[in-house]
């Protein structure tokens, strides 16, 4: 289950977090200048020389900044559950409860939603339930019918595919949605190295926008995905590794080994 949150950073509230800070052992000084910071905060908008009015804030964290994510993981850490066939996974606010069901028992995992949504009501966190999405992975021959969770007063949709942490997760883990992406983002990436080799650009910087740029595209996760889709993964990035080294003649040895299997 991959819950989405309207507006997470908008809605922690000063006065619990800082009882969430003190607990998670932060100074207590340190606690009380944060829930300052976040209260009473003066807010308009300024276009060219037109600027809006002026309104009070004290509620939420500051959008764009490190401490945002930083005060949303600190707010929701005393929500946790963690068991040889269910867990709750957390990255900042996108949140996902993970579950092994067996023998058709859902009890588990149903208590635990059903826990994170009255938990998230009494932190004043708003659960999105149009677009949070259900993936069920079963390998059985015959799939036995699952019956949709109920959120809110609708039915959580079940997908076959679901981008999560920019991996493209589906229902048979055979990672061909997160291979079509990749080969496509890769595509384009090695598309901008080739224009840039047109250009004249030395090849330091060429291998500097490679490492910064391309590889950071095509390796991205790797290890989650690499050794189930190594074969259908190896013959798209192949293709493109194939065609750069046409391009361009330096030796991409880290991509070339990966995707004929040698790391």
């Amino acid at each position: 289950m991959f819950f989405d949150f309207s507006s997470a950073f908008n809605t922690i509230q000063p006065s619990l977090l800082r009882g969430k800070m003190e607990g998670a052992g932060i100074d207590c000084h340190l606690a009380a200048w944060t829930t300052d910071y976040l209260t009473n905060r003066l807010q308009y908008v300024r276009l060219r020389d037109c600027e809006s009015d002026v309104v009070v804030c004290s509620t939420g964290a500051p959008q764009g900044t490190v401490l945002s994510p930083f005060l949303f993981t600190l707010y929701t850490s005393d929500f946790s559950h963690n068991s040889d066939s269910c867990h709750l996974q957390k990255f900042s606010d996108d949140t996902a409860i993970v579950g092994r069901v067996s023998e058709g028992n859902e009890l588990e995992y149903r208590e635990v939603i059903t826990n994170f949504v009255a938990w998230c009501e009494l932190n004043h966190l708003r659960i999105n339930a149009s677009k949070t999405k259900e993936v069920v992975i079963d390998f059985s021959r015959k799939a036995s019918h699952t019956a949709p969770v109920n959120i809110q007063g609708l039915d959580i949709e079940i997908v076959e595919e679901y981008k999560y942490l920019g991996v493209h997760l589906n229902n048979k883990l055979d990672w061909t949605h997160n291979t079509d992406a990749l080969y496509k983002k890769g595509q384009s990436r090695l598309h901008l190295l080739r224009r840039l080799r047109s250009f004249g650009v030395c090849r330091t910087l060429l291998r500097t926008f490679y490492d910064s740029v391309v590889a950071l595209v095509i390796f991205y996760a790797v290890v989650c995905w690499s050794v189930k889709a190594q074969r259908g993964t190896g013959r798209y990035l192949t293709n493109s590794s194939e065609g750069l080294a046409h391009s361009w003649t330096v030796l991409w040895t880290p991509l070339r080994r990966w995707v004929r299997g040698g790391c």
